[in-house]
C-alpha cells in the first residue's frame, strides 16, 4: 500500500511539472513576462514563478485563471501546447 502512494505522489509531481513547462511554454511563445502573466490572471508574480517551477499543485480555478490571462484559448487548447510543442510530437 505505501510504494503504491508513493508511486501516485512521483506521478503527481510529475503532471504538475509537466503543467508548470505548460505555462511557461505558452507565456515564452506569446511573448509576455511572469508579470504580464501574474497582471492579467490575478495571480502574484511569485506564484507564477512557482507554478512554472511545479513547486504548486494548483486548484482548476486557478489552471483557468493561467489560462484566461494567457490570452483567449480554452484550457483544452492549453493543454495541448503552443504549436511549437505540437509539431514535435507529430515527427
Amino acid at each position: 500500500m505505501n510504494s503504491i502512494l508513493c508511486c501516485h505522489d512521483i506521478q503527481i509531481r510529475q503532471e504538475v511539472h509537466k503543467l508548470g513547462v505548460l505555462i511557461l511554454l505558452w507565456r515564452r511563445q506569446l511573448g509576455m513576462t511572469q508579470y504580464q502573466l501574474a497582471d492579467k490572471s490575478g495571480l502574484a508574480q511569485s506564484y507564477i514563478s512557482d507554478l512554472e517551477s511545479g513547486a504548486i499543485d494548483p486548484r482548476w480555478s486557478t489552471i483557468y485563471r493561467v489560462v484566461s490571462g494567457l490570452g483567449q484559448m480554452s484550457v483544452q487548447d492549453f493543454l495541448n501546447g503552443p504549436q511549437t510543442i505540437r509539431s514535435l510530437r507529430i515527427h
